[in-house]
This record gives structure tokens, C-alpha cells and sequence, in this order.
């Protein structure tokens, strides 16, 4: 409750804007429980973007799984297909995303939201190394540097139809580096 609560007052009012009795209000609790359960407002941010993050990697693993169970085995053509299930998830859960893309959260979280992409990128330069295909760290940075601006602005579209189309433009440029990197 208090989490969906923050939810609502931090994508409303922005993070900086966002009192605990903004949000305690909203979740009908009272100050001392949220501190029972959180250590404050950054750590209700925090919490949501776990929960976020939680559900980007489980779309990203299972869009994976989804290629090799059809065959596919060429590194690049998995990759991509993770970044359409972390864009896919973008585009459904767009508000919540675009609360984070603003810029808008506690002190240091815009580093910990790139980290967890240059993460992700590294674990699939692994991945390219294992499978006989280097991914070089320049490639790993555009990668890194394309799925971050990408999910910035395929969560700030106005409609989720302009979120896809954002999204699948991005997935399409990336493909074609791809083919002209071969």
C-alpha cells in the first residue's frame, strides 16, 4: 500500500516535490508506519525502482529464452530481442519509467540507473565472448549509451503508441548495425 502509494505521488508531484505525509495520506498510514517499513522517501524510490528492475530483467531473460527455444543462437539477434523485452516493458509501464528517466530522485540514482545498464551490457559482452563473438567495450558503450537514452525516451512518449514506435526504431537501428558490422 505505501509503496503503490509513492508510486502515484512521486509520478504526480516528481520526487523532489513529494512529502512522507504526501504519501502516507495517499496510502491511508500513518508516518510511523512507513518508517516501520522504509527509512524515508529515498528508500520508497529506491524500492520502486527494484520492483521495476525485478521485472525488466525477467522480461529481458524470458524474450532471451523465448529466441533460443526458437533456434536462434546468434548473439546479436538475442541481445536484441532482450532489449525489446526491456523496451516492451518501457512501453507498458511508461509513467513508472518515465519517473525515473526525469532525473528527478534521490542523490546518486541517476548513476546506480546507468550502472544497472552498463551491468546488463557487460553481461551480454560476456555472452558475445563465451559464444566466439567479441563485443569490444566501444560497442558496449553505444549499446549501453543507445538502451539508456532509449529507455528515457520511449518512457516519456506521450501515448504508448509513440512508445513503440520509439522503441522499435531503436531496435531496428541497432539491427542494422548489426548487419553492417557482419
Amino acid at each position: 500500500m505505501l509503496l503503490t502509494a509513492a508510486r502515484e505521488v512521486f509520478m504526480h508531484q516528481g520526487y523532489a516535490q513529494a512529502g512522507v505525509t504526501d504519501i502516507v495520506e495517499q496510502a491511508g498510514a500513518s508516518v510511523g508506519s512507513l518508517y516501520h517499513h522504509f527509512t524515508g522517501k529515498a528508500d520508497l524510490y529506491l524500492a520502486l525502482f527494484e520492483q521495476l528492475n525485478d521485472e525488466h530483467e525477467a522480461r529481458t531473460r524470458a524474450a532471451v529464452r523465448e529466441s533460443r527455444d526458437a533456434g536462434v543462437s546468434d548473439p546479436m539477434r538475442l541481445l536484441l530481442a532482450g532489449a525489446r523485452g526491456y523496451l516492451e516493458v518501457c512501453v507498458e509501464q511508461r509513467e513508472v519509467c518515465a519517473m525515473f528517466a526525469r532525473g528527478d530522485g534521490p542523490p546518486g540514482f541517476d548513476l546506480m540507473w546507468r550502472q544497472r545498464l552498463s551491468d546488463w551490457v557487460r553481461r551480454n559482452a560476456e555472452f558475445f565472448a563465451r559464444s566466439g563473438e567479441p563485443l569490444d567495450e566501444a560497442a558496449a558503450i553505444v549499446l549501453t549509451g543507445a538502451m539508456l537514452l532509449a529507455a528515457a525516451e520511449v518512457s516519456m512518449a506521450e501515448d504508448a503508441e509513440g512508445a513503440r514506435q520509439r522503441a522499435d526504431g531503436v531496435l531496428a537501428v541497432l539491427a542494422r548495425l548489426h548487419v553492417r558490422q557482419s
